[in-house]
């Protein structure tokens, strides 16, 4: 992808930042405050038979065990028109987890049934792999966290940034207005879904 000149400079400073940040997660003690060290994290469930949609989110924090919260789930596999994300599912088990921040949120609510596209900037893999998708919920508050690591220790990737996306499943909720937010340093801005 040929990149304006105008926006090299600012391609190049986002990829230094995600760098820096994985680099400085990757050095911080091991009491740091990260997702699951916050007072309503837990870990993310790994057995995808428990009710929690795709196994690579759980539902931190939820207070309600007859809603289920939902995770990444597979999307379609498509290569991104000009202008648009790449869509990306979790792959568990990436080297040097650390939360990133989303670009935006992007609610879409049929019947009961809500799905949330959450966009980032990010850099290539395998230097830069969405590992998990942690969801908590609180009331009708709902926010979602993305977690991303690295593949390969060892490789050497081209610097250059890419949006990238990921499809989150809440599942079916009661009906109510229900905010949405994006943990993170991001500039994603809460969203708001009314549930009929």
């Amino acid at each position: 992808m040929n990149t304006p000149r105008t926006l090299r400079p600012v391609v190049l400073g986002l990829v230094a930042v995600l760098v820096l940040g994985a680099c400085s997660a990757a050095a911080a003690p091991s009491g740091s405050a990260g997702p699951a060290d916050s007072p309503s994290a837990a870990a993310p469930s790994t057995n995808p038979s428990d009710g929690t949609g795709a196994g690579s989110s759980g539902d931190i924090g939820q207070t309600d065990p007859s809603l289920p919260i939902g995770g990444a789930i597979d999307p379609t596999p498509v290569d991104p028109g000009l202008g648009q994300a790449k869509l990306v599912i979790p792959r568990p088990g990436q080297l040097c987890p650390h939360p990133v921040g989303a670009a935006s949120l992007e609610p879409a609510v049929t019947g009961r049934h809500v799905l949330v596209k959450v966009t980032w900037w990010s850099g290539v893999e395998p230097c830069n792999v969405l590992d998990s998708v942690l969801v908590a919920r609180s009331g009708t508050d709902i926010l979602i966290e993305l977690v991303e690591g690295s593949g390969d220790a060892n490789a050497i990737c081209i610097e250059i940034a890419e949006q990238k996306a990921t499809i989150v499943d809440l599942g079916e909720l009661e009906p109510g207005t229900y905010t949405i937010s994006a943990g993170g340093k991001g500039d994603a801005k809460p969203v708001t879904v009314t549930v009929s």
